[in-house]
């Protein structure tokens, strides 16, 4: 079993590169994918739909999945 730690950085000290997917705590709909793009936190498909409603607080580097 691989155990991985994530860390969640508060989006006060700093947010991740633009157009990179990343995990990010939203005080409304809790945890998801997300990515910014022009400053706006989108989520979903690939054109992304905004992120409405909530706050993200925090965001993590996606982590690296199960190794073969």
């Amino acid at each position: 079993m691989t155990t991985e730690t994530i860390t969640w950085i508060p989006v006060t000290e700093r947010v991740p590169d633009e157009d990179t997917t990343v995990l990010v705590c939203n005080d409304r709909h809790g945890v998801l994918e997300s990515w910014l793009d022009m400053g706006a936190w989108r989520f979903g498909s690939y054109d992304g739909f905004k992120l409405l409603g909530g706050t993200v607080t925090h965001w993590a580097e996606m982590p690296n999945g199960p190794k073969s």
